[in-house]
């Protein structure tokens, strides 16, 4: 049996955060590292706070940082570095305000760069049309900025969803993606809105990296005859095994290699393995290998 690989593992802005954390704490450790977002097990600081070898071996000044969850733990003087999901900024501003000395500010660009968007065009009177899931994060964030300038925000799960958003009486609307969404979603709705002719602004915001993951899994599932997606519980992984159903009907997903089953591969001569934002390249090459060896046993 075949084992096709993805070549992307955690994606780019999170590699950031992990570089400009070890690169800090080679010189001005310890410090304390905190961000939003971090119940899942799969969570980025949590992988510090467990001292994995892995993540270790390749960021060693990681083993030097404390983590904490709550940003109202962080005391006075405690220096801090906010990783890759930031934090909303009224946290951040009452964690300055109490008096906490923050080095680094290492959220994600993009997650940066969506916010920034629909605060200006909130404040500009726009309605905010979102592509992603009704229950991510990042349209939730959206939907607060939205409230506090008394515009709305939307979710668009399906591309004619965007239909309902045009009436006569409604505030201009601009059409933004979740950064980790359905690209293919965002790609079929800007279509939809250039087809009808339909008065809404498009920007483009999400990430480069769930443009080339999405396109890689779609192309393995293609190209294999089962799939694997290593799922972190995340929206990039839902999207992910959103583009890959497309492809393939044959897609299970797996928290790690233990969870595989044999009985998924009846008569398949090639398997692809994907995986979300949060996994990095040292799982889905365990996965692959676990596939391998079940191969070759007896």
């Amino acid at each position: 049996m075949e084992v096709l690989t993805a070549k992307l593992g955690f994606c780019m802005g999170i590699e950031r955060a992990y570089r400009g954390m070890n690169a800090r704490a080679l010189t001005q450790a310890p410090f304390t590292v905190t961000h939003q977002n971090s119940a899942s097990p799969f969570d980025t600081l949590r992988r510090i706070e467990r001292r994995e070898e892995r993540l270790l071996a390749r960021y060693p000044g990681l083993a030097k940082l404390s983590v904490k969850y709550d940003p109202g733990a962080i005391g006075p003087d405690e220096p801090v570095v906010l990783g890759f999901h930031g934090l909303a900024p009224q946290d951040k501003a009452d964690m300055q305000a109490r008096g906490a000395a923050l080095l680094d500010d290492l959220v994600c660009p993009f997650i940066e760069k969506l916010d920034r968007v629909v605060e200006r065009h909130v404040k500009d009177g726009f309605d905010i049309a979102m592509v992603g899931s009704p229950d991510n994060h990042h349209l939730r964030t959206a939907r607060q900025i939205a409230a506090e300038n008394g515009r709305r925000c939307h979710a668009i799960v399906r591309a004619e969803d965007i239909d309902a958003l045009c009436g006569a009486e409604d505030a201009p609307v601009v059409l933004v993606g979740e950064v980790t969404g359905n690209t293919e979603t965002f790609r079929a709705t800007i279509e939809r809105i250039e087809t009808l002719k339909l008065p809404i602004k498009v920007r483009k915001t999400m990430c480069a990296d769930s443009h080339a993951r999405q396109r890689e899994a779609s192309e393995l599932a293609r190209r294999a005859d089962v799939v694997v997606l290593v799922d972190d519980g995340g929206d990039g992984a839902r999207s992910a095994f959103e583009v890959c159903a497309r492809m393939n009907a044959r897609v299970h997903r797996v928290r790690g290699a233990q969870e595989i089953e044999a009985a998924w591969f009846t008569d398949a001569a090639r398997v692809a393995v994907v995986g979300g934002i949060l996994i990095p390249d040292w799982t889905i090459a365990e996965v692959a290998d676990r596939l391998r060896t079940m191969d070759s046993a007896p």
